[in-house]
């Protein structure tokens, strides 16, 4: 009895739509998906772990923003990168997993893409990585330490 009233009812055109056309274009675009992220490449977040980590060698000083500081904010930014095999920091890259401001990430992304580290290593040879790097901003006293140098500029933990 079942069988004969489902070989009677017509799908409908939103039906045949999902099950002939999105089920199908879904499918072959995690198929896709899936073999271009088993090409060769910098080891995505969660691959095997290097011999060597990157190692911060320079990075300029991000710049406060003028809001934030005549707000007296203080801010941290956590930043994930890639660190390719010539130790810089591939700017399209850079993702701003957590701040306390907004105002703070686009100084922050400007330092990192200018920072230079010492590669990772994977058995003994140069290789892209990922990092996590947190970039404190801090507004303390405004008072000349003995060497006449002034605090209040963001810099890298």
């Amino acid at each position: 009895m079942y069988d004969d009233l489902a070989r009677s009812q017509r799908p409908s055109s939103l039906e045949w739509l999902v099950v002939n056309a999105v089920i199908p274009s879904v499918l072959v675009t995690l198929v896709l998906q899936m073999s271009l992220a088993t090409r060769a490449g910098p080891t995505p977040p969660g691959s095997p772990l290097p011999d060597a980590f990157p190692t911060l060698i320079s990075m300029p000083r991000p710049a406060y923003p003028a809001i934030v500081r005549r707000l007296r904010i203080d801010g941290r930014v956590v930043l994930r990168a890639l660190v390719n095999a010539r130790g810089r920091v591939e700017p399209s890259s850079i993702l701003a997993l957590q701040a306390t401001d907004s105002h703070f990430i686009e100084p922050s992304r400007q330092a990192l893409a200018a920072a230079l580290f010492r590669p990772a290593r994977f058995g003994g040879r140069a290789g892209g990585a990922w990092i996590t790097i947190a970039i404190d901003f801090n507004l303390v006293a405004q008072v000349p330490d003995q060497f006449g140098i002034r605090n209040g500029t963001g810099r890298a933990r």
